[in-house]
């Protein structure tokens, strides 16, 4: 799973980040995340998805010595973890941007994004080697994921309107969601459930209106189609969890352009969504993962202020036993006590048949270096 919106532009960088912990987690953080060891990536890295087969494998996908003014020779980053220690793999060279990944097994993994020509792009692993599939210039990949163990790729149509793309066993064919095509629609993430649902969310402009509202677009019986959501102005919908075909949350923020974006949960029970009341009142939440038990995390970014340079830990939402609460990871420092560094998460996924999580996403300090960082929980 993954989102086109993950990726930002990054600044110049001008030396690595080294990242460590400083300071306790805050006492409302009952469930300790961690930051795991810097993934091998050169300067000026992010990872923006993440996908789980087991406790020793899991992929990571993102970008690395990326910075302007730099044009890089292989811009794409993929690490994968062996149960101990993560390490850097080569995706296929012409493959330049990659947004998402869905490892089904160890020896079955897709890759989505763009190639260097900014066209959509697939990459297979079978376990031995990766395999380039070039797609049609249909628009734009934003995530991917497994349905009835085929990718389900989604995104934007470069006509306009949503994309939604199957793979038939050779090629990638498109799927038609009747009432989807408005002109400024898009699709940010992708999750499926076991029995065939699936679910995309992302956002459109109802009647050529100058704001966005969220979209989702379900398969639940045989079709595809549009879901009918409660009214929300200015706003998007950047993650999805389907644990069932009647238990998915959707994630994302309204005003999420404003310098106080306010979280955006919805909730759908087989029958409709509902929205939700989150835990607090100023977020941009960005991605969800979830257990088979039913618990939540969702990751986001801490408001602009009050903090100004001293930021805490990574911001997560969890739901657990009914009921939301907000969890701060820890806080990241340089060797410098007085240098603040803002963590974000872009991606958190659950590690299969256990209560662990991955997240992955990026560290910058107010000078607006980056690195790529991952956390754990369990």
């Amino acid at each position: 799973m993954g989102a086109t919106m993950r990726r930002a532009p990054v600044a110049a960088l001008v030396g690595a980040v080294a990242v460590s912990l400083a300071g306790a987690v805050p006492a409302g953080a009952a469930a300790s995340w961690r930051i795991v060891a810097e993934p091998p990536l050169r300067p000026a890295s992010r990872l923006v998805d993440v996908s789980v087969t087991g406790p020793a494998d899991a992929w990571a996908v993102g970008y690395q010595d990326n910075r302007y003014g730099h044009i890089p020779a292989q811009p794409a980053a993929l690490v994968r973890w062996d149960g101990r220690t993560w390490s850097e793999s080569l995706l296929p060279a012409e493959f330049d941007s990659p947004e998402a990944v869905c490892a089904v097994t160890p020896a079955n993994v897709w890759a989505v994004g763009q190639d260097d020509r900014q066209l959509p792009y697939a990459a297979h692993w079978n376990g031995t080697a990766w395999q380039g599939y070039p797609v049609p210039d249909q628009g734009r990949f934003s995530d991917v994921s497994a349905r009835n163990g085929k990718p389900l790729v989604v995104g934007a149509r470069r006509a306009g309107g949503a994309l939604v793309m199957e793979w038939d066993g050779r090629r990638f064919t498109e799927v038609a969601v009747p009432g989807s095509d408005a002109w400024s629609s898009s699709l940010h993430a992708v999750a499926s459930a076991p029995g065939g649902a699936a679910f995309a969310v992302g956002s459109w402009h109802v009647d050529d209106a100058g704001y966005p509202e969220p979209l989702i677009v379900q398969r639940t019986g045989g079709t595809w189609r549009v879901a009918t959501l409660p009214k929300v102005l200015s706003a998007r919908l950047t993650g999805i969890h389907a644990r069932s075909a009647t238990d998915a949350w959707a994630v994302g923020t309204i005003g999420y352009d404003t310098t106080r974006p306010q979280p955006l949960i919805m909730h759908w029970d087989g029958t409709s969504w509902q929205r939700v009341t989150p835990p607090t009142g100023s977020a941009d939440l960005w991605a969800v993962g979830g257990d088979a038990a039913g618990n939540l995390w969702v990751t986001g970014s801490n408001p602009a202020e009050p903090y100004g340079v001293s930021y805490p830990g990574s911001l997560f939402l969890r739901y657990q036993a009914k009921k939301w609460s907000v969890v701060y990871g820890p806080k990241v420092r340089a060797d410098d006590p007085f240098w603040a560094a803002d963590p974000f998460l872009s991606a958190v996924e659950n590690v299969p048949g256990t209560s662990a999580f991955w997240g992955v996403g990026t560290v910058s300090d107010p000078a607006k270096d980056h690195v790529a960082l991952v956390e754990r929980i369990g």
